[in-house]
């Protein structure tokens, strides 16, 4: 966890003269995003004029708060510049050739417009398509393309008359763009009537505020409306150690003291993330700030994110190695979201070494190999066959 020094962003000349209670504001940081490269490019001090052909295709979004999170600005591999910053990648024709920008069909999954319905038992509400930061690697990159705006009262209500029809939907998953970037008193409409549908269970919201704006929960007003409403989870969205400070600490305290669990999803990016050390570090940042680690996942095979992509295997290598490294508490599930709405699958490494009608033989994270018999354990290690008695 980075501990962040006393008004840190003064040492930043655009806001030398920002105070205290302007830069925890989480209005503030809204309306003070940097929505332009030569926004971005006057804090960092750096033309970025040979990205604009990217910025015309795909918009450039930050707060402050994240832009500050950058250490240093002369060094444009930065795991945060990386994730804010556009790349002529994005818009290379041959490395976009296989991308889709609907790759899991979601919008031809939608009964109702702003709502997707994959799995049997939940369904996706898609609240707005504004964003506070427009990650580079975002699986909803077609957002990108339209206007930002949040959906209408009569959109949701829609929305709910399907949910309500359907008694087989037992959890809805609240994302967009952001949801929390909308007005309480929107995220009280939608939340409430979700709430009142008996046959739901569980509601999540996918939110990235908690990485870019913390200050979004430090809003009472917010943390009320999470109170109230007891079937709310939070999903957050940390993809680097760099991400996790002591502001994050205490924005997710407050969380949990309305009673909301957080729980965190992962995107395995290259050049950012992809390598064991890194993800270890990020996994015991998440933890100790009392952020459970959910899901790794495979870089979504979205048009304009695909430079992202690394090898499938990479993340099975970095799941192998934070096995028996770190608590299981810390080990999230490495997962692939098949392209055409067919789901997600879990990808483990493989711990069965040799199968047969009479045992199994298993290997740990260290390589050392014990065989499984019905009535006990065969130990296996430098070629030195022991045996303990235990009937299990």
């Amino acid at each position: 966890m980075r501990v962040l020094e006393k008004d840190y962003w003064k040492k930043i000349p655009e806001w030398k003269d920002t105070s205290r209670w302007e830069w925890e504001d989480w209005r503030w940081q809204i309306k003070n995003r940097l929505k332009s490269l030569e926004g971005i490019g006057r804090v960092i001090g750096k033309d970025l004029s040979k990205l604009k052909k990217v910025e015309r295709v795909f918009r450039t979004g930050t707060t402050p708060y994240y832009l500050s999170l950058v250490e240093d600005f002369s060094d444009l591999e930065n795991p945060i510049l990386k994730q804010i910053l556009p790349s002529c990648e994005e818009i290379d024709p041959f490395i976009q050739s296989e991308g889709n920008f609907d790759p899991f069909k979601e919008e031809i999954l939608s009964p109702v417009p702003g709502l997707t319905h994959r799995y049997p038992d939940r369904v996706l509400f898609r609240a707005t398509n504004f964003c506070s930061v427009y990650c580079r690697h975002c699986m909803r990159k077609r957002i990108f393309l339209e206007e930002e705006r949040a959906r209408t009262y009569e959109d949701y209500k829609r929305m709910f008359d399907y949910i309500r029809k359907n008694k087989n939907i037992k959890e809805v998953l609240i994302s967009g763009g952001d949801p929390l970037t909308l007005p309480n008193r929107k995220i009280e409409f939608i939340l409430e009537n979700i709430q009142d549908i008996d046959h739901i269970d569980t509601v999540r919201i996918g939110t990235r505020e908690l990485v870019v704006n913390p200050y979004r929960f430090f809003d009472e007003g917010l943390l009320e409306i999470l109170e109230k409403n007891d079937k709310v989870w939070l999903v957050s969205h940390f993809n680097h150690p760099d991400e996790v400070t002591d502001v994050v600490k205490r924005a997710v305290k407050n969380i949990l003291s309305t009673g909301t669990p957080v729980l965190n999803q992962t995107v395995l990016l290259r050049g950012i993330n992809d390598d064991p050390q890194t993800i270890e570090n990020l996994m015991r940042s998440l933890v100790k700030v009392k952020i459970k680690p959910y899901y790794l996942f495979y870089c979504d095979p979205t048009k304009g994110v695909l430079h992202f992509r690394t090898p499938i295997d990479k993340g099975i290598e970095i799941i192998e190695y934070l096995r028996g490294r770190v608590s299981g508490i810390a080990v999230p599930t490495y997962a692939v979201d098949l392209p055409g709405g067919l789901g997600k699958v879990p990808l483990q490494p493989e711990y069965i070494v040799e199968e047969t009608e009479e045992y199994i033989i298993f290997r740990n994270f260290e390589g050392k190999t014990v065989r499984f018999n019905r009535c006990n354990f065969d130990i296996i290690e430098n070629h030195t066959k022991n045996s303990e008695d235990l009937c299990l």
